[in-house]
C-alpha cells in the first residue's frame, strides 16, 4: 500500500525509487519493479481511506520488469510509502517541491522501456497528464517533454511550414514511416508550453521504401509554427519532427500548389478542408484551382475508336452533377468512373443516356454519340472542386483519364449549365427525380441566397401611409416602362393612395434604369422607388424583396409588360378581397395588344407525362367573349397582375423561391392561399393589356425549356393531390375531368 506521512529529514530515498519534478507543483514518482505488476499503486490515508491516484502509468521494460509512474500534486514536503498491491514490495520516497528540475532524470525515464511503453509514456504526457494538471503553459513541463522526445528520437528529422493558404492556416509537410498508422492527435512543444494542434492530415501512399508523405493543414498563426518540436501520435507509434530548422520561408500558396496540381487526392483534401473554414479560405481554393488549372482531357472522337468527354461536373454540397458524351462504335468501353481518394464510383451505374451529336476531330461535321447525365450524392460536402477526376475503362483493361475544363462556381452560371445538360424531350420524371432535380434544387437555393436588395433609390416622396403597394420586377426589358408609368400618372387615385416599387433583377442595368425613372419622374411627378438586387435570382425572389419594402395594406404584384387601360383599376380589384366569399387573391382580365384574351383565370390540366400544367381560360378568344366576362372563383390567377392583402402574402410565406427563373410561382401562391381557407377570384370588370413574357424571352436559360419542365414537375410533386381534387379528378377521373374542362373552355 501507499501511505502519506510527514517528511522526516533523516529518512533517505530508497535505491529503486526516485522522484522527478515535472512542474512547480507536480511531481512524478518513478519505481522500477522486477517482473510484471498487475495491480496499480494505491494511496491509503492514515485513517484507512483508500485514495485513487491522480494519474498513474505502468510501462513494460525490455528486461520484463515494470516501471510504475505516479503523478501527484506536491505543494508541501511529503514522505510516501509506496507498495505494489496489498502484499507486494514497498518502498519509501521523499518529495519536496523545492527540489530542482534535473534534466538527466527526465531523460532517464525512457531508458530500458520497450517500444509500446515509449509510445504510451509520450502519449500520456501530451494528452491526459497535460490536461489533468493543466500543464500546457508550464515551461518546466514543456522542457521535460522536450527532453523525452529527444531521447525517443535523437536528432529529429526536420519538418517545415510549406506555405500559408490563408492568414490563419498553414501547411506543414514531412515524411514518416507507413507503420505509424492513422494519426490521432498532433502537438507542438515549444519553450513556452505545449499546444494541441487543430489540424487535418492528408496522407500519401507509401513509396517503395515504406515511407509516406504527410501534409498537415494546421489552424492558427504560422508564427507559432516557426520553431519547436512537432509530435504526432499514431495508432502504432509516434512521429517527432523538429520545426524551423533550415530557416526556409514558406512558399507562396499558388506557387506551392502549382507543383502539386496533378495530385487529385491532395486537391480534394485541400478544397474540402479549407472551404469549410471561412469564406476567405473558400475563395483561396477556388482561385488556386483556377490559376493552376489542369489542361482539359477528352478522348478524341475518331472513326471506329471509342471516345468520351466530361463537359459538366458541378461539385455541390449534396452531390456531383456530371454530364458528357461517349461514342463506342465497337463496344469497347466498359464504363466511366468518378475517381476520388476515398472511392471510385461508376457513372454508368446511375447515368441517364440519350442520343446526341458531337463535333468531329477534323471540325468539319458532327457525328452521332450518346450523351449522358448522372448525379452522385455525397456523404459529406466535397467543397468547390473545379476539375473533378474521371476515367474511362475499356474492356481490355486499359484506363484513360478524363479531365473536364474548370467548372463555374457562381450559382447562376452553374444553373445555366445544368439547364443545358439534357435535351427537353429526354427530361423524364425519373431523370428529374434522381438526377437533375436534386442538383437544381441546391443550385437554386444558392442563387436565392446570393441575392438581396443592394440599393434603394427614391424618386419623389411616396405617400406617408399608402393604401396600395405596386411591386414590379424588372429584368432587362425596359421597352414598356414609359407606357406603364404614363398610365399610372394619369390615374389620379394612384398618386395619393399607392406607392410604386420597381425591383431591378438585372443589376447591370442599374444606371440605365435610374436615369430612365429619374426622367419619368421629372416628366410626370409620379413618386417611385427603385430597389436594385445584388444579383439576378428570378421572379419570386424579386417580388418577395419588393414586398419587404412595401407599406400598403394591399399589394399588387405586377409585370413590367402590363399596361393599365383605365383609372381606379387597382381600387376596384382591392374591393373584391375578403367578404363572405373569403377572397384571398384576385386577378383581372388581361388582353393581348389586339384585344384578344390573354388571361381570364388559370386552370390545371395534365400533359401526356401526367404533369399538371397551367392553362388560361379562353386564351385567344375575343375580349368580349361572354363566358370570359363573368366574375367567378377560379383555381388560380396569373402573377402578371395579382392582388391580395399584404397580410395574406406574409401569412402564406410569399412566393415560393425554389422555382427556377420564373414560372408556376403564381399558381403555387394561389394554391397556398386556398390551402389557408381562402378563395381565388377572377374579376373581368377590370382589364389591362399584357404583352406576354417579353422579359422571359430575354432569358436564354428559360427558353431552352428545361426550366419550365422542371418547374411543372416540382409544382406537380408539391400539389398533385390538391390539384387533382380541385380539378375534379378524384370524382370524375383524369379523362372525364379533362374533357369537361375542354368543353367549358
Amino acid at each position: 500500500m501507499l501511505e502519506i506521512v510527514p517528511l522526516s529529514p533523516s529518512h533517505d530515498h530508497a535505491e529503486a525509487i526516485r522522484s522527478i519534478k515535472l512542474a512547480s507543483d507536480v511531481a512524478l514518482i518513478v519505481w522500477d519493479i522486477p517482473g510484471p505488476c498487475s495491480v496499480p499503486p494505491r494511496c491509503v490515508r492514515q485513517d484507512g481511506e483508500v485514495m485513487a491516484p491522480l494519474a498513474s502509468l505502468r510501462l513494460g521494460r525490455v528486461d520484463g520488469g515494470t516501471r510504475i509512474l505516479w503523478a501527484l500534486r506536491a505543494r508541501t514536503p511529503l514522505r510516501l510509502v509506496v507498495s505494489a498491491g496489498t502484499l507486494g514490495p514497498s518502498d519509501t520516497i521523499d518529495v519536496d517541491p523545492a527540489d530542482p528540475f534535473i534534466g538527466p532524470d527526465i531523460a532517464a525515464l525512457v531508458d530500458d522501456l520497450d517500444g509500446r511503453a515509449r509510445v504510451s509514456l509520450l502519449t500520456a504526457l501530451l494528452t491526459s497528464w497535460c490536461g489533468a494538471f493543466r500543464l500546457s503553459r508550464s515551461t518546466t513541463f514543456a522542457e521535460a517533454v522536450q527532453l523525452v522526445t529527444q531521447e525517443l528520437q535523437p536528432g529529429s528529422a526536420p519538418a517545415a511550414v510549406a506555405c500559408l493558404p490563408t492568414r490563419d492556416s498553414a501547411l506543414v509537410e514531412f515524411t514518416t514511416s507507413a507503420d505509424l498508422g492513422a494519426i490521432s492527435s498532433a502537438h507542438l512543444v515549444t519553450e513556452r508550453g505545449i499546444q494541441r494542434l487543430t489540424c487535418e492530415v492528408y496522407t500519401r501512399k507509401p513509396d517503395r521504401s515504406g515511407r509516406r508523405g504527410l501534409t498537415l493543414l494546421v489552424e492558427g498563426n504560422a508564427t507559432s509554427l516557426a520553431s519547436g518540436t512537432l509530435v504526432l501520435i499514431g495508432e502504432n507509434g509516434t512521429a517527432i519532427r523538429a520545426l524551423g530548422k533550415g530557416g526556409a520561408r514558406p512558399a507562396n500558396f499558388l506557387r506551392w500548389w502549382g507543383t502539386r496540381r496533378n495530385d487529385g487526392a491532395l486537391t480534394e483534401f485541400l478544397v474540402r478542408s479549407l472551404s469549410l473554414k471561412s469564406e476567405e479560405a473558400r475563395l483561396a481554393v477556388i482561385d488556386m484551382q483556377a490559376r493552376a488549372a489542369l489542361p482539359p482531357k477528352a478522348i478524341e472522337l475518331a472513326p471506329f475508336q471509342p471516345g468520351a468527354e466530361v463537359d459538366l461536373a458541378l461539385s455541390l454540397d449534396g452531390g456531383l452533377l456530371v454530364g458528357g458524351w461517349f461514342r463506342d462504335p465497337q463496344e469497347l468501353i466498359a464504363g466511366i468512373d468518378h475517381v476520388t481518394a476515398e472511392a471510385t464510383r461508376s457513372l454508368d451505374a446511375v447515368w441517364h443516356p440519350f442520343p446526341g451529336r458531337v463535333g468531329t476531330t477534323e471540325g468539319n461535321g458532327r457525328d452521332d454519340a450518346t450523351g449522358f447525365i448522372a448525379y452522385l450524392p455525397h456523404e459529406k460536402p466535397a467543397g468547390p472542386i473545379l476539375q473533378p477526376r474521371f476515367r474511362m475503362r475499356l474492356r481490355s483493361g486499359t484506363e484513360t483519364k478524363l479531365i473536364p475544363k474548370p467548372q463555374p462556381i457562381d450559382a447562376a452560371t452553374m444553373r445555366a449549365g445544368a439547364l443545358r445538360s439534357v435535351p427537353l424531350q429526354h427530361a423524364t420524371g425519373a431523370l428529374l427525380s434522381t438526377t437533375l432535380g436534386p442538383a437544381l434544387a441546391e443550385i437554386q437555393r444558392r442563387v436565392v441566397k446570393s441575392a438581396a436588395i443592394a440599393k434603394v433609390e427614391q424618386f419623389g416622396s411616396a405617400p406617408a401611409e399608402p393604401l396600395f403597394s405596386i411591386v414590379i420586377p424588372l429584368y432587362r426589358v425596359l421597352d414598356y416602362l414609359r407606357f406603364q408609368v404614363a398610365a399610372f400618372a394619369t390615374d389620379r387615385g394612384l398618386r395619393d393612395q399607392a406607392e410604386i416599387i420597381f425591383v431591378l433583377d438585372s443589376p447591370e442595368q442599374a444606371d440605365e434604369v435610374s436615369h430612365l425613372l429619374g426622367g419619368l419622374y421629372r416628366l410626370y411627378k409620379m413618386p417611385m422607388t427603385l430597389a436594385v438586387m445584388s444579383a439576378n435570382a428570378g421572379y419570386a425572389r424579386a417580388n418577395n424583396a419588393g414586398v419587404e419594402l412595401a407599406r400598403g395594406l394591399v399589394v399588387n404584384l405586377l409585370n413590367s409588360d402590363v399596361i393599365p387601360i383605365g383609372g381606379s383599376w387597382l381600387a376596384r380589384l382591392g374591393d373584391k378581397l375578403g367578404g363572405s366569399a373569403r377572397i384571398g387573391a384576385v386577378g383581372p382580365k388581361l388582353l393581348f395588344e389586339d384585344g384578344s384574351l390573354q388571361h381570364a383565370g388559370l386552370y390545371f390540366q395534365r400533359d401526356a407525362r401526367g404533369t399538371w400544367l397551367n392553362h388560361h381560360y379562353f386564351k385567344g378568344m375575343p375580349g368580349g367573349h361572354a363566358p370570359a366576362n363573368r366574375p367567378r372563383l377560379v383555381p388560380a390567377v396569373t402573377g402578371a397582375c395579382l392582388v391580395m392583402l399584404r397580410e395574406t402574402f406574409a401569412d402564406v410565406g410569399g412566393f415560393t423561391e425554389d422555382y427556377v427563373i420564373g414560372d408556376y410561382e403564381d399558381s403555387d401562391i394561389c394554391l397556398k392561399i386556398r390551402s389557408a381557407g381562402q378563395n381565388v377570384a377572377y374579376e373581368p370588370g377590370v382589364a389591362l393589356y399584357h404583352l406576354e413574357r417579353r422579359s422571359m424571352r430575354r432569358n436564354g436559360d428559360y427558353m431552352r425549356g428545361i426550366a419550365s419542365r422542371y418547374n411543372s414537375w416540382l409544382h406537380t410533386r408539391r400539389w398533385d393531390a390538391v390539384i387533382g381534387a380541385l380539378m375534379g379528378e378524384a370524382a370524375e377521373g383524369p379523362e372525364a375531368a379533362s374533357a369537361g374542362r375542354r368543353s367549358a373552355a
